[in-house]
């Protein structure tokens, strides 16, 4: 035990060598968001009920900021920390512009499910072009 314990000791993790470890976290939400996208499209189109697929999707959209603000703070390069950020911010301003047009066709619509949306295609050229 008294080994153990010496050698805990002497394993120091500084806060910098721990970046590395904000770094995989990006990688796995990246990850988490592809396979989150490919079980949205195969559930939608396996007929799969759902009042609320636009909702799903924009929660699964906003969390690519998250994701890539990490991977570039745990990188050890200042220039892919400054790249993640001006693309987290990018994505932040999609997010904005995509909740916008998501608010304004459930309101078009009275409901947030992708089937009516489908059924009224006259919405996209009315809706869209307005934001």
């Amino acid at each position: 035990f008294a080994d153990f314990l010496k050698l805990l000791s002497k394993a120091k993790i500084s806060l910098f060598q721990g970046r590395s470890w904000f770094s995989w976290f990006g990688v796995v939400v990246f990850v988490a968001l592809a396979c989150g996208y490919c079980v949205l499209y195969a559930a939608y189109n396996s007929g799969v009920s759902s009042a609320n697929w636009m909702l799903l999707f924009l929660i699964v959209t906003s969390m690519t900021g998250y994701s890539l603000l990490s991977v570039g703070w745990g990188s050890y390069n200042k220039y892919a920390l400054i790249g993640s950020v001006r693309s987290s911010f990018g994505s932040v301003t999609f997010e904005a512009c995509f909740m916008c047009v998501v608010i304004m066709l459930g309101v078009v619509l009275g409901g947030y499910e992708l089937f009516e949306l489908s059924a009224s295609s006259w919405v996209l050229g009315v809706v869209v072009p307005g934001c």
